[in-house]
């Protein structure tokens, strides 16, 4: 594995710490934090997927999709009475 593998690798590891750290803001900031994370996400994913393959770039992605999904998925459960 190069250097810019183990890099990207790492970034995207901090990209899903971050992700996880959304649930800790209020609504309002959830939202743009996740946004802001969509954007981000998007480009180290294009990276990772270039520097370590396909079939990273499809773990990845399905880590971050969880990640992503899980998240509003849970506040409506909660709101529901």
């Amino acid at each position: 594995m190069t250097q810019s593998a183990i890099l990207a690798i790492i970034i995207m590891a901090g990209w899903l710490v971050l992700a996880r750290l959304a649930r800790t803001l209020r609504r309002r900031q959830r939202q743009r934090a996740l946004w802001a994370l969509v954007i981000a996400g998007v480009p180290i994913l294009g990276w990772l997927t270039y520097t370590c393959g396909p079939w990273a770039g499809i773990g990845f992605l399905a880590l971050g999709l969880l990640v992503l999904i899980r998240l509003p998925m849970r506040a409506r459960t909660r709101a529901t009475p």
